[in-house]
C-alpha cells in the first residue's frame, strides 16, 4: 500500500467515527474517554513494553515540555467531548461539516497569538467559511433547548479545540511521534477520568468501543503517519476532505440522514475555505 493510498484508507476510516460513536451508547464524554484511556493503553503495550529507551523519551518529553503537554492533552480531550457530544445531538453531516471551521479557526488562533501574517485574500476566505456557518445555522431555531442547535454549538466547539491543536504541536515539534501521540492520549484519559467517575459508564456496547479504539485510533492512525512519509504535506491536507464528505454518505446509508439544501451549500462553503487557503499556503 503506497503512502497516498494509506491517507485514503485513513481518511475513509475516520469518516465513519460519529457512525461507531452512536453505536457504542456512550455519551460524548464515555467514547472520548474510552478512546483516549484504551488508546494510550495500545500504545504503551506496543512501544513501552520491554523498551527502556522509548520510556526514558516519555520521561525526559514529559519533564521538559510539560506546559504544552498538558495542554495538548486537555485540547484533544474537549475536541472529542464536544464532537461525540454534537453527533448525539444533531445530523452526522452538520456536526462534521461545522467541525471543519476548525483549519480556519487555528488560521486565527496563529494570526492572534503566534504573530502569523494574514492577506487580505485569506481574511476573505475566512469571512467565506463563517457564512456557510451563518448559512448552516440560518434555519436553526435559537434556542438552548433545541437539540439541533445545541448539536452546532457543540461541533462549532470541538472545532475550536481542535484548532488549538497544531498551534500546540508548534512547541513539540522536537518530540518523537510515538511518545506524543501516547502522552497526548495518557493526559487526555487523566483529564477525562474523574468525569467519567462522577457520570458512571452506563451501559457501553464493547465491539463498537473496540472497533473506535483498534481501527479508528489505532489503525488509522498509523497509517495516517505512515502515509506523510511519502506524501506532500499539501497533498495530505487536500486528502483530508475524504473525511467529511465520507462521513456524510455513511451517515446517509447507515441511518438515512439527508442533508438539507442549506447544510449542504453551508458545507460546501466551509470546506471551498478550508482547502483555498489550504493551497494558498502551499503556494
Amino acid at each position: 500500500m503506497n503512502g497516498r493510498l494509506k491517507i485514503i484508507v485513513s481518511m475513509l476510516i475516520w469518516g465513519s467515527v460519529g457512525i461507531f460513536a452512536r453505536f457504542s451508547n456512550l455519551s460524548g464524554l464515555g467514547v472520548a474517554f474510552f478512546r483516549v484511556s484504551l488508546g494510550a493503553l495500545l500504545l504503551f503495550l506496543t512501544f513501552g513494553t520491554g523498551k527502556r529507551a522509548w520510556l526514558r523519551e516519555v520521561g525526559k518529553s514529559l519533564k521538559e515540555k510539560t506546559k504544552p503537554l498538558i495542554a495538548l492533552g486537555v485540547a484533544l480531550a474537549l475536541n472529542w467531548v464536544f464532537l461525540f457530544t454534537a453527533f448525539n445531538y444533531t445530523t452526522i453531516a452538520k456536526a462534521v461539516l461545522v467541525y471543519y471551521l476548525a483549519p480556519v479557526i487555528a488560521t486565527i488562533i496563529s494570526w492572534r497569538f503566534l504573530g502569523e501574517r494574514l492577506t487580505p485574500k485569506r481574511w476573505a476566505l475566512i469571512g467565506l467559511a463563517f457564512l456557510g456557518l451563518l448559512l448552516i445555522m440560518s434555519g436553526e431555531e435559537l434556542n438552548f433547548n433545541d437539540r439541533d442547535f445545541l448539536g452546532v454549538i457543540f461541533a462549532l466547539t470541538a472545532a475550536f479545540f481542535y484548532a488549538l491543536i497544531p498551534n500546540l504541536g508548534r512547541f513539540l515539534r522536537d518530540v518523537e511521534g510515538s511518545v506524543l501521540t501516547f502522552l497526548q492520549l495518557a493526559i487526555a484519559s487523566l483529564v477525562l477520568a474523574p468525569f467519567m467517575v462522577v457520570s458512571g459508564i452506563g451501559d457501553p456496547v464493547w465491539w463498537a468501543i473496540i472497533i473506535l479504539v483498534v481501527i479508528h485510533t489505532a489503525l488509522a492512525l498509523f497509517l495516517y503517519m505512515d502515509g506523510l512519509k511519502d506524501v506532500e504535506v499539501n497533498e495530505v491536507a487536500i486528502l483530508s476532505y475524504l473525511d467529511p464528505l465520507s462521513a456524510v454518505v455513511y451517515a446517509f446509508l447507515i441511518f438515512g440522514e439527508v442533508p438539507e439544501l442549506r447544510t449542504v451549500i453551508g458545507g460546501a462553503l466551509i470546506l471551498l475555505a478550508s482547502m483555498l487557503d489550504v493551497w494558498a499556503r502551499g503556494s
